[in-house]
This record gives structure tokens, sequence and C-alpha cells, in this order.
């Protein structure tokens, strides 16, 4: 939790006992994990925690890029700790995500694209995993 609260200090975030458990399960987990998800991780910790909490909480991180939205399933929308860069795969058969790492076209590495400068990019694969495949 001290690596946490050093993190929180360093973006000049409170750290109260909801936030330091939210971000420790997406930590934890290192894992794509929706609200409910991190809400139920959360609620084993701190019963008394809300949906809306977890959600506002999310949110808040997501703004001080301490977490990363990915809205690569239609239906949900999951979080993930940041650290380095990725892309992301989505399988269609049984709905996992896999972190992807491929090196960048030219055109992100020089973070622009016809005179706009690039901050952000998301980049989802959709298709069958290799375990399905196997299947």
């Amino acid at each position: 939790m001290e690596t946490i609260r050093e993190t929180f200090k360093q973006h000049k975030i409170k750290a109260t006992p909801q936030r330091l458990y939210v971000y420790s399960a997406l930590l934890d987990s290192r894992a794509h994990l929706s609200v409910d998800e991190v809400y139920k991780h959360v609620k084993k910790k701190l019963p008394a925690i809300s949906r809306a909490t977890v959600y506002s909480i999310l949110e808040h991180f997501r703004q001080y890029e301490l977490v990363k939205e990915l809205k690569i399933d239609f239906e949900r929308v999951f979080y993930e700790a940041c650290d380095k860069r990725h892309h992301h795969f989505f399988c269609r058969q049984c709905k996992a995500i896999y972190d992807v790492n491929i090196t960048l076209c030219p055109t992100l590495q020089k973070k622009a694209v016809d005179g706009h400068t690039i901050d952000d990019f998301h980049g989802y694969f959709y298709g069958m995993c290799k375990h399905c495949k196997k299947k």
C-alpha cells in the first residue's frame, strides 16, 4: 500500500481507504476489470462501499491517467492500471481480453498525423484467441 500512497502523492490524490482499495484491486489483478468486478473485489474489504463510489473513483483515476478505460467490448467498459502503452485483443468467442505488444507505426512514433498532435491511441483487435482456436 505504501507504493500506492506514493503514487497518489505524486498525482496529488488524497489517499482514502476507498481509493487505496480500488487501485489495489486493479494492480493485484493485473487484468482488465469491469466496474462490477472492481466493486466485488473492494466490497470484500469495504462492505459499505457503493458501486457508484467505485465508478466515481475509477473516473477520477482515469482523469489523472492512473487507469486506462477500455471500450473494447460493446457491452461493458473495462479498466486497467496504467503502466506501459500496449494494445488489446478481444476474443469474440470467450470474451477474454489480451494485452498485445506491437511496434508502433511511424505516425504513432512521431505522435502526429496531418499536422495534428496525437496524445493517445487505443488499438483494439478482434477475432478468435489461440485457446478458442484449439477447441
